[in-house]
């Protein structure tokens, strides 16, 4: 069929289209979104931690779904126990993790192998601003040592049936209430002083599960100094100092403590012969137990039957500030990393307000950011350990392990009339100051 010149124009005319649309097709290149650059700049980002990997391997699974720069960032779980040696043998063979998910009772120890955030890059009033006042804590004079992420508030649990049994319908508030009005009546104890029903486990140490948080929060009740960074990478001890100087925390916590395993005091509610406090209280033969908050879910999967509530640890009568021991948990950047730069935005994009508060839900921990910790959750325990988290604090230790051994002995000391309180107090204090 012969065609028109008008026809055989458009014939020509679409084909010409129709080729370079396949040149096109085929040379088209589309531009990289800023997703792909930041998968690009994160690159491959190793994480050690000291909370479950089955808590947070999920969360970077779902987030690497929807985009692409979490997907080279991997969790891996190492105990608390554990954690200081295999880091140290991962480092001298070449093999450490780039980021670190720990709490701040180890940062004093890893200091050393830690780089900070300047506060040029992350000012101090944005940090204060952020995050609640007790994440200050990795804020030392050379920058911030971590992103904080989440607080876990030591709290109070109590058995609503011994209580209620015994005609009290809700926990304590101080300890005043705790000793004078509810103790008589809840200890059950022999004629020859052997306690058959425990009010709280105090005053030994080996079988108190969270003996260093319970004696930490009593000293910052007492309105201790603690410990302060001395601006050359040191530190100054002022445990023994109080703020507005009125007394000597170490002591007034060292003797209130040990009063409840002096068969001779009217306290006298534990000793070494129990099993530690978290079993006892499973096992109802302890009414007030102080554990983490994230405990509670454990307790309740243990004793499905165990009627207990959680409460803010009591406070002291004339107080006008409130206290309590929290574990603070942070992100912080190795200095060995392979990858400095990736590292540093893992910790950004981990350590935003949406995705820190997944991690620390998901652990039953409190986010450290305001906004978070103000909006308050409806979980069973997290509405009480929400209101606690902000008045969490906690204190720079130089390596937990050896500040357990420390006041161990401590309590040791006064309770086998070793030595007097006053002599205990100051040989623990010194030897703290040491292994700095």
């Amino acid at each position: 069929m012969k065609l028109r010149p008008f026809e055989l124009g458009l014939v020509v005319f679409f084909g010409v289209l129709a080729l370079l649309a396949l040149v096109l097709l085929n040379t088209y290149s589309p531009s990289k979104s800023e997703e792909d650059d930041f998968a690009d700049a994160v690159g491959s980002v190793s994480i050690w931690g000291t909370l479950p990997a089955e808590n947070i391997s999920p969360i970077l699974t779902e987030l690497a779904g929807d985009n692409e720069a979490y997907r080279g960032i991997t969790y891996k779980y190492v105990s608390p126990e554990s954690f200081d040696e295999k880091l140290i043998f991962a480092l001298a063979d070449g093999e450490a993790p780039d980021l670190v998910l720990m709490s701040h009772e180890k940062l004093a120890y890893m200091r050393k192998r830690l780089t900070p955030y300047s506060y040029e890059s992350l000012p101090l009033r944005d940090i204060r601003t952020t995050y609640i006042d007790g994440a200050e804590i990795f804020s030392l004079s050379d920058g911030t040592y971590a992103r904080p992420i989440a607080v876990d508030p030591l709290m109070m649990y109590w058995n609503r049936d011994i209580l209620a049994t015994e005609g009290f319908l809700q926990s304590p508030a101080t300890w005043e209430t705790l000793v004078n009005t509810m103790f008589p009546s809840i200890i059950r104890r022999q004629q020859d002083r052997s306690v058959q029903r425990s009010v709280v486990a105090m005053g030994e140490y080996g079988n108190v599960n969270n003996a260093f948080g319970v004696i930490s929060a009593l000293m910052l009740q007492s309105g201790t100094e603690g410990v302060t960074d001395d601006g050359r990478g040191g530190y100054v001890v002022k445990l023994q100092e109080s703020i507005g100087g009125s007394g000597n925390p170490v002591r007034s916590t060292a003797d209130f403590y040990s009063r409840f395993s002096r068969p001779s005091n009217a306290l006298y509610s534990w000793n070494r012969a129990f099993s530690e406090d978290r079993l006892q209280f499973i096992s109802e033969d302890l009414a007030f137990y102080f554990g983490f908050g994230s405990e509670g879910k454990e307790i309740e999967r243990i004793n499905p039957n165990l009627n207990f509530d959680i409460a803010e640890i009591p406070q002291g009568e004339a107080a006008t500030v409130r206290r309590t021991y929290g574990k603070f948990y942070g992100l912080s950047l190795l200095s060995a990393s392979d990858n400095i730069q990736g590292a540093g935005i893992a910790m950004s994009l981990l350590g935003s307000e949406r995705v820190a508060g997944m991690i620390a839900e998901a652990n039953n921990l409190v986010p450290t950011h305001r906004n978070k910790a103000l909006a308050g959750s409806n979980d069973t325990y997290g509405r009480m350990t929400y209101k606690s988290a902000a008045v969490s604090y906690g204190w720079l230790n130089p390596k937990k392990e050896v500040v357990d051994e420390i006041l161990e002995r401590m309590m040791l000391d006064v309770n086998d009339n070793r030595r007097d309180l006053d002599g205990s107090v100051t040989d623990a204090t010194a030897r703290i100051r040491d292994a700095y």
